[in-house]
């Protein structure tokens, strides 16, 4: 059947963290000639780094150094062999004194920690275990872990630390597999917060299936005896915990750690254990420092060290209570997160934190919602009290600056991070009282001649369209039948409108434009629990529907303001109608109303395409031929519509009976149920009934002559200047034997000509079929905003 064309996460992350460059708040060029840990030169400003994760100060020790030249020299810059066939002596000597770091149990060095987890898991894991990602666990865990599912492990997600959902899954499956595995961080990397090892340890009593695995990459060097993290320090490892950790970060130098207890693991991933034995093994320069590092950790001075670290950990957590910011961190960390709320003034935030000359990182969406992002900065040896006293009374400045700049509240901003403000009172900037926002909540509170000037010719949505699709979402016994609507108008002092559109609020479906594999493993959880992945939504438009739903006075000095207006009141509505998620939809590229969306927070998206033809007038099919410039198209339209028309009857009804009705509904079913490219809840059953009773609504039927048999139906929406083919339903038994579908795309365009209309508007998906008839295929984007990320994930890691 027609293919959509849809994005993926990876697109949307690509919108984001591009957008944050072009912002100069990522990937941010340095250009320090050297680097002493203490400053970064950016724009040829010396900036205080408080940013990177060397937390102990380790790459710029002494020993570190000159240990890596040492073993440059002795073994050249690299070894380029396998493991498999040679493990150098200096390799040998890093995993022996690594060991001894973690009391004599068993270590393998990496080049990274994602190596580390492509092999380990690789290895360990078998078809009939479960594993159990928390939903904040590292991606370098979660990669690995998809390709599991190749070889049939089963992989589920738990919200973030939530171990009472953890615990309900272990029940839930634990007669299913032989192995459950959890996998956590030792330390977030965002939000710098901790598991709770006393809940993992009991539940690991309570459940002898129950494994943990672990990545403690930032818990390395700071925590612990002989720096061995803040997991090996709680709970150790054992023959059912792995744990994973890093020779970066703290620990000074490059590579990845793998710690076993159970002798047969360790041979299992020792012998093969994915890319550590067919790619390359750690160079002699950094085994060189890691050498070094190892034999620091094993003295008295990763006390020190990390005492010291401590007391600037302890000073660091004074200063941000004292300055009353919203520090979500766990205070036995030394990874720290203020939290900002929106993009814009996360954005605002971090340029002036930047200005200052302190150089911290940004927090934004995917790794947090997109609503509640934030500054993200780390403590190491490097810096310094002052430093601190400096950091800390910038931002408790500037936040509160960032927040009015951007016309937000402050108490609701620390709302959102679950802290009490206790500052002086903000008032936030009032949007210009020249514009006024008027709200409806049927479409027979607003003025017919005026809504249909201003949206009869973009869709199926004119005054009495509304009407229709308004009955139509209405008193339905099943939740996802039913739906809010919102009208909102936005007028200048002379009640010129700047801004027209409406919302629907209802039960719609996470993974509605999801890839369509994805789709389908969804829909059969949904077989038992219905409302799986659905989210109650705020959603421009409505599902019966699409096109062009904002209208805006492009002329209107006050466009912006009246778009910071409607954005506003749309926030406050979901709050009203408990959403979880809002979406602006079936946007061109805007220069003004992009930017203030992205501002506020939404993730932009690509949509299906889009499909519109306009229509020139043709008087006989040479006509029509004549008009298509491509041989090839004008090819296959005689061939498989205009020579095939004569095995068919076709017929238009205004209106049709109960008989038919229900009929009709099947054959749209029938590709709705075949069909996940653009998954949503079926339309109510009565929908044909119900637009039966409006003038605008036509439908086209289509039988085979042989046999009078309605083979294909298209109930299509008449305005004025154009022509809306809304729903196609098919016998898919014999479309392809018949090319029924190319069939009833060939009557859309007969009959749009028929009534002499400028436009046909041919809806998503068939891309190719549209584009012979000269259709002008058009990209659309939504907006979007969650108020968490868990579903999203759990749909990202459904994509294998």
């Amino acid at each position: 059947m027609a293919k959509i064309n849809h994005s993926n996460y990876l697109d949307i992350v690509d919108t984001v963290w591009t957008s944050a460059k072009e912002k100069g708040i990522m990937h941010i060029n340095s250009e320090e000639k050297n680097f002493d840990g203490k400053n970064f030169k950016i724009k040829g400003k010396e900036l205080l780094n408080f940013g990177t994760c060397g937390y102990l100060a380790l790459e710029k020790h002494p020993d570190l150094i000159s240990n890596s030249i040492e073993l440059t020299k002795k073994f050249g810059t690299q070894l380029s062999m396998s493991r498999a066939y040679i493990r150098p002596t200096y390799i040998q000597e890093l995993e022996e004194l690594m060991s001894q770091i973690f009391d004599g149990n068993k270590v393998i060095c990496y080049t990274s920690t994602s190596n580390a987890h492509i092999s380990v898991i690789s290895t360990i894991i078998k078809p009939d275990d479960l594993i159990i990602l928390d939903q904040q666990v590292h991606f370098s865990v979660q990669f690995p872990c998809k390709n599991m599912k190749l070889q049939g492990t089963e992989v589920k997600m738990i919200r973030h630390s939530n171990f009472e959902m953890l615990e309900e899954m272990i029940k839930e499956n634990y007669n299913k597999y032989n192995r459950i595995w959890y996998m956590a961080d030792g330390v977030y990397s965002m939000h710098g917060d901790l598991p709770d090892t006393t809940i993992l340890k009991s539940l690991s009593e309570k459940y002898p299936k129950l494994h943990l695995y672990f990545d403690d990459a930032h818990g390395m060097g700071w925590g612990g005896k002989n720096g061995a993290g803040y997991i090996y320090d709680r709970i150790g490892v054992n023959d059912r915990i792995v744990l994973i950790s890093t020779l970066a970060k703290g620990f000074g130098c490059v590579g990845g750690t793998a710690v076993f207890s159970d002798p047969e693991m360790y041979r299992r991933v020792d012998i093969f254990g994915g890319p550590l034995s067919y790619s390359h093994p750690l160079s002699p320069s950094n085994v060189g420092a890691a050498i070094a590092s190892a034999k620091i950790h094993l003295s008295n001075d990763i006390i020190i060290y990390q005492n010291e670290l401590r007391e600037l950990m302890d000073f660091m957590n004074l200063r941000l209570i004292e300055k009353n910011l919203p520090n979500i961190s766990s205070p036995d960390s030394p990874i720290y997160f203020i939290g900002s709320g929106l993009n814009k003034v996360t954005r605002n935030f971090v340029h002036r934190v930047l200005n200052e000359g302190i150089y911290v990182n940004t927090a934004t969406f995917p790794v947090v919602p997109n609503d509640k992002s934030g500054l993200r900065f780390t403590i190491t040896r490097h810096n310094t009290k002052k430093d601190i006293e400096l950091f800390t009374d910038l931002m408790a400045y500037h936040l509160p600056k960032a927040i009015e700049e951007e016309r937000e509240d402050i108490k609701e901003v620390y709302q959102i991070f679950n802290v009490e403000y206790k500052g002086e009172k903000i008032t936030p900037k009032k949007i210009d009282k020249k514009i006024v926002l008027e709200e409806y909540n049927t479409i027979s509170e607003i003025n017919k001649e005026e809504w249909n000037n201003l949206m009869a010719e973009r869709g199926n949505w004119s005054h009495s369209g509304m009407l229709c699709i308004e009955e139509l979402y209405k008193n339905n016994d099943k939740v996802e039948e039913t739906f809010d609507f919102h009208y909102f108008i936005i007028r200048d002092n002379e009640n010129n409108p700047i801004i027209a559109t409406h919302f629907t609020s209802g039960i719609i479906k996470d993974d509605m434009l999801a890839l369509e594999n994805i789709s389908k493993q969804i829909e059969e959880v949904r077989k038992v629990n219905p409302y799986y992945l659905c989210s109650r939504t705020l959603i421009m438009g409505n599902l019966f529907a699409e096109g062009d739903f904002l209208y805006t006075n492009s002329e209107s000095p006050l466009l912006k303001n009246a778009m910071e207006l409607l954005v506003k009141r749309i926030e406050e509505v979901k709050k009203e109608v408990n959403a979880k998620v809002i979406m602006f939809r079936d946007f061109n590229e805007d220069k003004v109303i992009n930017p203030i969306l992205e501002n506020h927070g939404y993730v932009k998206n690509q949509l299906p395409n889009t499909n519109i033809i306009s229509n020139k007038l043709w008087n006989n099919y040479d006509e029509l031929l004549n008009q298509i410039q491509s041989k090839k198209n004008r090819y296959h339209i005689r061939k498989h519509a205009i020579n095939l028309e004569s095995n068919f009857e076709v017929e238009y009804f205004d209106s049709i009976d109960l008989e038919k009705s229900k009929l009709y509904h099947k054959l749209f079913l029938n590709i709705k149920n075949n069909s996940y490219a653009y998954n949503f809840f079926a339309f109510p059953d009565k929908i044909t009934s119900i637009i039966s009773k409006y003038p605008e609504w036509e439908f086209i039927e289509l039988r085979l002559k042989a046999s009078n048999e309605i083979v294909g139906c298209v109930w299509s929406f008449k305005e004025e200047n154009h022509y809306s083919p809304m729903v196609v339903g098919i016998n898919t038994d014999n479309n392809e034997k018949h090319h029924t579908y190319k069939q009833l795309v060939f009557q859309i365009i007969k009959r749009a000509n028929m009534l002499n209309k400028k436009r046909v508007f041919c809806g998503l998906s068939a891309d190719f079929e549209k584009q012979k008839y000269k259709a002008n295929t058009i990209s659309k984007f939504a907006y979007s905003k969650f108020d968490d990320t868990f579903n999203l994930e759990i749909i990202e890691s459904l994509s294998i």
